[in-house]
């Protein structure tokens, strides 16, 4: 199905989507459609050929015109065809009309193609991801006054097609509201934001119009606690419209810091979505625009005294043609240290989407480093006029032992973040290792692997003070992060004594999965103690997984060896699986099916289950639904 030209308004400028299609639409003002010629195509030419070389390489649906499809145009690319048409009018003369009728009076892009910062004409979007189709894919309309609130309503709009969709970013009042909800139920979970430095780029408008994506991301987080229903129906809109301005961000960003935040901010929400392979493409993408503007060595002293030795004496255009990358330098102690909460969390996200599922993981820590932290109160507390004081961070070694004696620094004051780098530092490893595709199960440096892998766990657990390994008994505002951190070192224990039983005698393999069953329940005593507190603190992706995966190897024991024990802690798990499952329709449905599943399974079933060790749950979870 075709939409003509006729059947828009004709000053109004929106992109259309359509179920399975994307097609994009930009109509300018009457006087300039009437001066531009028509073209015609040789009517051998076919259909494909009829699509501009840009179009044909994206895959994309391309309207045709000339000099200029409209997708072109409206990215500034440039447009070329195969076919020559007989006559080419030129855009110069109408183009500055032409993005002033497309942006209105907040133009995103510039007239002139050639300074555009957003896409380089020269170089090709991230190819990584495709753009979302469907019905609910939003308009590439991303700015919106804050004083503007008439745009968010679709009433405006009653008498075009009900298929028509507009997004925007909702009135400053209402955008507010998203927020401050944003900050009060997901900061624990992305604590890379200084909020008062956001606040003041909301208040000024400079991040509606640097980086709008990531307001796109946070609306999407916060929509669903909302208490207005027509708020919480944006929510897959405005994650389409930030993944879809995302995907066209370069690998050398203008707004690293806040292009890097959005990411995290899709990854998280993707993943309550069931968006999984997304999220690991653009996590990915995220690195990599982080490592080509040298952020993942903002705190190494070798690698920038070796570009200062390197630039030195040249001019300005010679610094810029000896490296073909930007360089992002931190203005204040304040921006580091956001750059270095944003790429920490970017680490830890990446360790807990390939730890669960085998997939690799795309930072290299051979490629990384960046100092730890400091505790949130501090970094909250930072100005842009705060003095840099390297010796309050703590910097990241390679060696566990070294980095896991640097957490004595984060007892006092306590700093809950710097346990968590530590931990998913020990997470990504041991996760190399159980996946790795080179030393095999049955091998003694396997093992002996496994055993030092241990060790380091236990040294890590003894060094938890009092308030980082009981949720009772932490600080109200660490207390998410302590349910994270003490389920993620259960994990730990349960993915290294989870082993395949045919490479080890039965008693020794039985007292090995034991070591499991304890790291289990381990966690059902977490849950039962947040449970008290609050269920909502157990609503992050990484937490659920843990729990499922303990409920697996809960369940394993409890029929097997008909330990009663278990069956309790079971109980409370599926009760809040359920619960996630009302909160999170995908993610805890998920696990509320794959539950519900396990415990319909037979004996021999589970008996395989427990004999073939964590890669069989792994082997396991592609016959989930949903």
């Amino acid at each position: 199905m075709y939409i003509t030209r006729d059947s828009i308004s004709v000053n109004s400028a929106r992109i259309l989507y359509l179920p399975q299609r994307l097609t994009l639409f930009l109509s300018t003002s009457t006087s300039v459609a009437t001066n531009m010629q028509s073209l015609t195509t040789p009517a051998s030419v076919s259909k494909r050929k009829q699509a501009c070389n840009s179009c044909r390489q994206r895959k994309k649906r391309c309207d045709g015109e000339r000099p200029a499809c409209s997708l072109c145009r409206k990215w500034g690319l440039r447009c070329d065809f195969a076919v020559p048409a007989a006559t080419l009018p030129f855009l110069d003369d109408y183009s500055p009309q032409l993005w002033g009728n497309f942006m209105g009076d907040q133009s995103l892009f510039p007239s002139d193609p050639a300074s555009f910062g957003i896409i380089n004409p020269m170089q090709d979007p991230y190819r990584g991801f495709e753009m979302p189709m469907g019905f609910d894919m939003p308009t590439m309309n991303p700015l919106q006054s804050a004083s503007s609130a008439n745009t968010f309503s679709l009433s405006n709009h009653a008498t075009e097609a009900d298929f028509l969709t507009e997004v925007t970013l909702p009135p400053f009042d209402t955008l507010l509201s998203l927020v401050s909800i944003f900050f009060s139920d997901y900061q624990n979970m992305i604590p890379c934001f200084h909020e008062a430095s956001f606040y003041s780029e909301l208040n000024s408008g400079t991040l509606q119009n640097e980086a709008p994506f990531l307001l796109y991301s946070i609306c999407a987080m916060a929509a669903h606690l909302h208490p207005d229903p027509f708020i919480n129906n944006q929510q897959a809109a405005w994650y389409n419209q930030a993944k879809f301005l995302y995907d066209l961000t370069p690998r050398n960003a203008n707004h690293a810091i806040r292009t890097i935040q959005t990411a995290l901010c899709l990854i998280c929400h993707g993943m309550t979505t069931g968006d999984y392979s997304m999220c690991w493409l653009l996590l990915g993408k995220a690195w990599r625009q982080a490592a080509s503007l040298g952020i993942n060595k903002i705190d190494s002293s070798h690698a920038t005294e070796l570009i200062k030795e390197r630039l030195e004496g040249l001019e300005e255009d010679e610094k810029k043609q000896y490296l073909p990358w930007q360089q992002w330098a931190g203005k204040s102690a304040m921006e580091k240290e956001e750059c270095r909460r944003t790429l920490w969390l970017l680490y830890i996200m990446d360790r807990n989407m390939s730890w669960p599922s085998g997939w690799p993981s795309a930072i290299a820590e051979r490629h990384f480093k960046v100092d730890i932290p400091v505790t949130n109160a501090v970094f909250q507390g930072m100005s842009k006029d705060t003095v840099p004081e390297p010796s309050n961070n703590a910097p990241f070694v390679r060696n566990l032992n070294s980095l896991i004696d640097s957490t004595s620094i984060a007892k006092t004051p306590l700093n809950p973040l710097h346990y968590l780098v530590v931990a998913h530092v020990l997470v990504g490893r041991i996760a190399e290792h159980i996946h790795s595709l080179h030393d095999p199960p049955d091998t003694p440096e396997y093992a002996q692997e496994c055993e030092a892998l241990d060790a380091s766990l236990l040294r890590l657990r003894l060094s938890l003070p009092r308030a980082m390994s009981s949720v009772l008994e932490a600080p109200p505002e660490d207390r998410p992060q302590v349910v994270w951190l003490n389920v993620i070192l259960n994990s730990m224990a349960m993915l290294l004594h989870y082993r395949e039983a045919s490479y080890s005698s039965a008693e020794e393999s039985r007292a090995i999965f034991i070591r499991a069953v304890i790291a289990a329940k381990n966690t059902a005593l977490i849950v039962k103690d947040t449970a008290r507190i609050s269920i909502r603190l157990l609503y992050n992706f990484p937490v659920l997984c843990s729990i499922y995966f303990a409920s697996c190897i809960l369940l394993i024991h409890w029929r097997l060896e008909k330990d009663d024990s278990c069956k309790g802690d079971m109980e409370i798990i599926k009760l809040v699986l359920d619960k996630a499952a009302e909160e999170y329709t995908v993610l805890g449905g998920k696990y509320q099916r794959a539950l519900k599943r396990d415990l319909e399974r037979s004996h021999n079933d589970l008996v395989k289950l427990r004999n073939v060790g964590y890669k069989g749950l792994l082997a396991d979870c592609s016959a989930w639904e949903g």
